[in-house]
C-alpha cells in the first residue's frame, strides 16, 4: 500500500491572523506532524512519501501531476482553521487520482461531520495521527475493525459515524524521530533563522488557558520527551543534515524547568554547536534558566505578550502582569538572548486607547523582533464564545465557512483593525533606533536580503487578498 502525506497551499487565508504580505516573506517550515506520522508508517513497513506543496512551490496543476506520478492508494492531508479551503482543494485532487482521502489537523476536531460530508473525503482523524493513522490503514486492509479506532469519522451506508475518543500518544519517547529524509530540507527557511533550518518538538500540550488559543484534543495533557532523546535528535540534525538553526515548535518550551535544564546540560555535555530558539511564557522562566539556555545555544525566545493593557490581558486570561513582562524582557536581554514578542491587535472589548497602549508597550519593551496579529476568534475558544455572546459573530460562522456557505472573513471587533495592525508594524519597525540596530547586525549578504524583504513586506502591507 502506497501512502502520500500532503501539505497543500493554504487557500484564500481570509481568516489568517498574520498579514498576507508578511506571510509571503516569512518563510516555510517543515510539516512536522506529517513527518512524525511518516516515520511511524515507515516503521510498520508502509511505502510512504511526503508531498510538501508550499515548500516545493507547486501549482495546483503541478500538484495533480505529482500525485499522478506517485500513484498513492491513500492520501493524508493536514489542515488548520485558516487553511481548510486549501485542504479541501487538495482532497479533491487526491480523489481525482483515485486515492482514498484522509484528513487530520486541528480544525477537523471541531467540524468532523462537516468535513467528511464532502464526497471527496473518505475519513477524518481526530487527535494525534501517529496512533490512529496506522490503525485506519489496517482497517482498510481488513486487518482491523473501523469501530475500534478512537476518533475516526467515516461514512457507513450513507450515514456519518464518529467513534468516541481521539488519537493520543501517551509516551512521546515511543515515537521514532520524524522522517526528515522524506522532506526537501534545503527548501525550508525562516526570515529570522539561519539556513538550513529545521523544526522539532520537546513536548506536547500547554498548561496555559489563553482565551484566544485553540486547544487540540491532546493539548490538555502535557507530555515531555526525555532530554536524551531530544538531544539525540538535535545531534542527528546537525551531523546528517548540517542544520545551522533549530526552531523548537513546542507551545511552551520551559513548562518544566527541570526538563529544560537537563536538555541544556546534555547539549553542553555533548558539545553540540547549533543555534536554537523556542516559544515560551514569561511566567515560566527565571534569570538562572535563561543564562543556562544561552550557554547551551539558545539564540532567541518568543514570548506571547499579547497586550499592553492590563484589562485586556485579564480578558485574554493570560495570568501575567505588565510588570512581570517587563522584568522577564530585562532578564532575557541580560542573559544575551534575543527577545521576540507576539501581540494581538483588536481584541474583543478593545478600543483605540487600549490598542495605543499595546503599541506603546511594544516600543517600551523594545524586543529584537515582534509580530502583531489581528484578533481572530478560532472555533471552540473562549474568544469565539465571547464574540458570539456579544453578537459580533454568528454561532454557525465556522461551520458555514467549513461547508463553503460563506467565504467572508470573520468580523473584526474593532473598526479598521487591519489598519491598526499596519500602523503598529510601521511605528515599531520604521523607528530610526530600530533601523540602526538592524544595520549594525548585518553580517552577510543573507542578512541584507532578509531585512530587504521584511521591509518590502511592511511597505506592501495587506491583511489578505
Amino acid at each position: 500500500m502506497k501512502i502520500t502525506l500532503l501539505r497543500y497551499h493554504p487557500g484564500d487565508q481570509v481568516n489568517s491572523r498574520v498579514p498576507k504580505s508578511l506571510i509571503k516573506i516569512w518563510g516555510v517550515v517543515p510539516p512536522l506532524g506529517l513527518a512524525y506520522i511518516a516515520a511511524v508508517l515507515e516503521k510498520e513497513n508502509y511505502n510512504v512519501s511526503i508531498l510538501d506543496v508550499p515548500a516545493l512551490n507547486l501549482t495546483k496543476k503541478e500538484t495533480y501531476e505529482a500525485l499522478k506520478k506517485l500513484k498513492p492508494d491513500v492520501v493524508g492531508i493536514t489542515c488548520m482553521s485558516s487553511t481548510i479551503k486549501g485542504a479541501l482543494e487538495a482532497a479533491e485532487l487526491a480523489k481525482k487520482v483515485g486515492a482514498i482521502t484522509v484528513m487530520g489537523g486541528c480544525h477537523v476536531a471541531s467540524f468532523p461531520k462537516e468535513i467528511v460530508s464532502y464526497d471527496f473525503i473518505d475519513y477524518v482523524l481526530i487527535g494525534e495521527g501517529e496512533q490512529i493513522f496506522p490503525l485506519l490503514l489496517k482497517a482498510i486492509q481488513k486487518k482491523y475493525n473501523f469501530k475500534k479506532i478512537p476518533g475516526l469519522v467515516y461514512k457507513n451506508n450513507n450515514k456519518i459515524k464518529i467513534n468516541s475518543g481521539f488519537g493520543f500518544v501517551k509516551n512521546l519517547d515511543s515515537l521514532p524521530i520524524p522522517a526528515y529524509h522524506l522532506l526537501p530540507i534545503k527548501r525550508y527557511n525562516l526570515v529570522i533563522a539561519l539556513h538550513p533550518m529545521i523544526t522539532m518538538v520537546s513536548s506536547r500540550g500547554c498548561p496555559g488557558q489563553c482565551g484566544f488559543c485553540y486547544k487540540k484534543p491532546g493539548d490538555k495533557n502535557l507530555r515531555f520527551r526525555s532530554p536524551e532523546k531530544i538531544v539525540d535528535e538535535m545531534e542527528l540534525l546537525v551531523k546528517r543534515y548540517k542544520i545551522k538553526e533549530i526552531v523548537i515548535a513546542d507551545d511552551n518550551l520551559t513548562t518544566s524547568k527541570p526538563n529544560i535544564k537537563k536538555i541544556c546540560q546534555e547539549i553542553l555535555k555533548r558539545k553540540i554547536k547549533v543555534r536554537w530558539e523556542a516559544p515560551t511564557r514569561v511566567d515560566f522562566v527565571d534569570l538562572e534558566i535563561l543564562k543556562l539556555m544561552r550557554k547551551a545555544g539558545c539564540r532567541r525566545l518568543r514570548y506571547g505578550v499579547e497586550s499592553g493593557d492590563e484589562k485586556i490581558l485579564k480578558l485574554m486570561r493570560k495570568g501575567v502582569s505588565l510588570d512581570k513582562i517587563r522584568e522577564v524582557f530585562k532578564w532575557t536581554k541580560k542573559a544575551g538572548i534575543e527577545a521576540f514578542a507576539y501581540f494581538i491587535i483588536g481584541y474583543i472589548n478593545e478600543n483605540k486607547d487600549s490598542i495605543k497602549k499595546t503599541i506603546n508597550f511594544a516600543k517600551e519593551l523594545d524586543p529584537d523582533m515582534l509580530m502583531f496579529c489581528a484578533a481572530t476568534p478560532l472555533p471552540d475558544t473562549n474568544l469565539y464564545d465571547l464574540a458570539v455572546s456579544q453578537g459580533f459573530v454568528d454561532k454557525n460562522y465556522w461551520k458555514d465557512y467549513t461547508l463553503g456557505k460563506t467565504n467572508k472573513r470573520i468580523p473584526f471587533f474593532v473598526k479598521d483593525t487591519d489598519m491598526w495592525v499596519k500602523k503598529a508594524y510601521r511605528s515599531f519597525y520604521f523607528r530610526p533606533k530600530y533601523i540602526l540596530r538592524m544595520f549594525l547586525k548585518i553580517r552577510s549578504w543573507h542578512d541584507i536580503k532578509k531585512y530587504y524583504y521584511a521591509a518590502i513586506g511592511l511597505f506592501l502591507f495587506r491583511m489578505s487578498e
